[in-house]
């Protein structure tokens, strides 16, 4: 097993919270884990990475059923991946695109911790 070279504690992600990013909302999919320093999604696409550099952006994390919606958080891609784990669907691949936050505004950070403390399950383990 390896050593967990993370700053921030990740949570697992229930399963009603999703990620858009606002490059046109052409990546959107579930969260899979979140800190109060980035998260990881996973989406549905023809492509891997398609016209994603690692370049700063803007998030939207929500929950299906309108219970919680936060907008326009800055971020950085880190990575974005085919899912290894995943098989692919006739045209569609499972990809991975992972987020850094880039210095949110003390509302949003606060909504990111009420956003941790009541839609994840569990601290994810290394």
């Amino acid at each position: 097993m390896g050593v967990e070279r993370r700053k921030y504690v990740r949570f697992l992600a229930q399963d009603n919270t999703f990620a858009a990013l606002r490059i046109g909302f052409k990546k959107v999919g579930k969260i899979d884990d979140i800190s109060i320093n980035g998260l990881a999604f996973s989406y549905l696409s023809e492509t891997v990475g398609a016209g994603s550099d690692r370049h700063l952006t803007q998030v939207d994390i929500f929950t299906s059923g309108n219970n919680f919606h936060l907008s326009n958080v800055s971020c950085k891609i880190v990575y974005d991946i085919q899912d290894s784990t995943s098989r692919k669907y006739i045209d569609l691949m499972t990809c991975r695109c992972g987020l850094k936050f880039n210095e949110p505004t003390k509302s949003q950070s606060e909504q990111l911790e009420l956003f941790i403390k009541n839609y994840t399950t569990e601290i994810l383990s290394s």
